[in-house]
């Protein structure tokens, strides 16, 4: 059995939701099941389904932040 496997570094993750997140690919991605989440149109705007609910990217933007970085001393 082949399998691929390739690591995404996360650039902003989404406020209220830490299990989704953009990479630096540009793709939404479930942090938990490490999916990625396809984007969709609904009613005239493009944006995704989180959940049960529909965000459109305009929504997305203000609700988005940085992911804070660990500091670690060893």
């Amino acid at each position: 059995m082949l399998s691929i496997n390739y690591t995404v570094e996360i650039k902003w993750l989404i406020i209220g939701s830490e299990n989704y997140g953009f990479g630096v690919d540009k793709y939404l991605y479930n942090l938990k099941t490490n999916r990625k989440i396809k984007q969709s149109y609904n009613s005239g705007s493009i944006g995704y389904w989180l959940g049960k609910k529909f965000y459109s990217l305009s929504k997305l933007k203000t609700i988005i932040r940085k992911p804070l970085k660990e500091i670690c001393p060893f």
